[in-house]
């Protein structure tokens, strides 16, 4: 442990600043890209630790990346702040941001005097329209070698898996008539909704596992004695890779067009700027990150099971070697969302995992960037599963 005695020092010393400001971002939940607050209380604490700081990066108003050293082999660590509606920070965003803080000081501390860049890249709105989609498009992270975070739950993973998910609108226009007097003059376009539905239900038995659709209706009518001439309905529609996924989506619109033909009405279909790619986790990034998990003291055992969901990391986890552990806070069943799950990180037990998360990820970037074979393997194997998708 003597080799890494930097980078616990390093924590160690920082110890209580770093619970301060996780408990502060706690304390101020702030919905995606309206996170003023925790930005502002971040890039200050890292101002103050010797990092540069560049504000709104990929064009974001609440994005940073903060910066220390100039060559070398670079590391990032992505940091999440961004909050639930209502529930506050029921998904642990406040020990997201943290632990790759954490991670930050304690690398750029390990490293001093070597070659090798180390940044904190702060990530907005990850709960709602993907802030990592935006800046892996603006090329934010197109100088980062390998890209690291972790996610708290009640379970533990460390290669995780998502789905890749695809967001659709479909809007029905029809004709109003009066439903008892002339209701024969009318096109329903509610009813152009609810076929949908029952056409993506009888759909789901011919669907691969791990395929999702899922949807609410938006707008119904506006009157009960009215046929609505405008009804629509929001889907997220997800599969365990993009290439599937591609399927999946035009049998669903599929089951949208044959349900406007059905009720006589016209489909308008909206596609959302903010699609979400499948985690590639780096197995052999992972791995290492493993071993230095159990190097930076994490205990926590936990006997339940993650289930598999979408995150805006697989988009950068296309562009660099990547990681996106789940550490459990409690052997305890919590479900995330929920304000109980929002409690529970803002305990000392829950801090106690952000700064082993922070160790771990630091500990994990010492030995990349003091290993060259280890780079090569990363980066060949990103390369490899690049290779599978595009083929």
């Amino acid at each position: 442990m003597a080799k890494y005695e930097k980078v616990l020092n390093a924590i160690e010393k920082e110890k209580e600043s770093l619970i301060a400001l996780a408990r502060e971002i706690h304390s101020n939940p702030e919905t995606g890209r309206n996170e003023f607050i925790a930005v502002d209380l971040i890039t200050n604490y890292l101002d103050r630790n010797g990092f540069k700081i560049f504000r709104g990066v990929g064009g974001l108003k609440t994005s940073f990346m903060a910066s220390k050293g100039e060559e070398g082999y670079h590391v990032g660590f992505c940091a999440e702040y961004d909050a639930l509606p209502e529930i506050g920070h029921g998904c642990g965003h406040n020990l997201i941001a943290i632990a790759s803080v954490a991670a930050g000081i304690a690398l750029a501390s390990a490293i001093e005097g070597q070659q090798g860049r180390v940044s904190i890249i702060g990530t907005p709105d990850e709960e709602e329209h993907g802030g990592k989609v935006d800046m892996v498009r603006l090329g934010v992270f197109d100088d980062i070698d390998a890209a690291m975070m972790f996610h708290p739950d009640c379970a533990t993973r460390i290669h995780i898996e998502s789905l890749a998910c695809r967001d659709y609108k479909f809007i029905f226009h029809g004709k109003n008539a009066h439903a008892s007097s002339e209701p024969w003059e009318g096109r329903n376009a509610l009813d152009a909704v609810i076929q949908t539905f029952n056409n993506i239900n009888a759909l789901r038995q011919h669907l691969k596992d791990n395929t999702r659709i899922h949807g609410i209706i938006t707008e119904g009518g506006v009157a009960v004695n009215v046929i609505p001439d405008r009804a629509a309905a929001d889907f997220l529609i997800r599969a365990s890779n993009s290439s599937y996924l591609k399927e999946v989506v035009e049998k669903v619109i599929n089951c949208a067009r044959s349900a406007a033909i059905a009720t006589g009405t016209d489909l308008e279909v909206i596609e959302s700027d903010y699609p979400y790619e499948a985690m590639n986790s780096n197995k052999v990034l992972g791995d290492s990150f493993s071993v230095s998990l159990d190097e930076a003291g994490y205990n926590v055992e936990s006997t339940h099971d993650v289930g598999i969901g979408s995150i805006d990391m697989g988009n950068v986890s296309r562009v660099t070697p990547s990681i996106y552990p789940v550490l459990a806070l409690t052997g305890d069943w919590i479900p995330r969302h929920t304000f109980e799950f929002a409690s529970l990180c803002n305990t000392e037990q829950a801090y106690e995992v952000m700064l082993a998360a922070g160790k771990a990820m630091a500990i994990t970037g010492q030995k990349v960037i003091n290993d060259p074979e280890l780079q090569g393997q990363i980066k060949k194997e990103f390369d490899n599963q690049n290779s599978l998708q595009k083929n």
